[in-house]
């Protein structure tokens, strides 16, 4: 299900945005490290995989 974008603050991750809450990648995100936006970043693969 598509929803508000997130992304991860932390510097060792990929540098990408979420938005479907069936990404495990995204869900993986801790929630101290979890910001909602885009950050700029580009849309994760596995995102963009889900909504087809």
């Amino acid at each position: 299900m598509k929803t508000t974008p997130w992304h991860s603050t932390r510097s060792d991750d990929r540098k990408v945005h979420h938005d479907e809450t069936r990404c495990t990648e995204g869900n993986n995100i801790e929630d101290r490290y979890r910001k909602t936006g885009t950050g700029g970043h580009p849309k994760c693969s596995r995102c963009k995989e889900i909504s087809g």
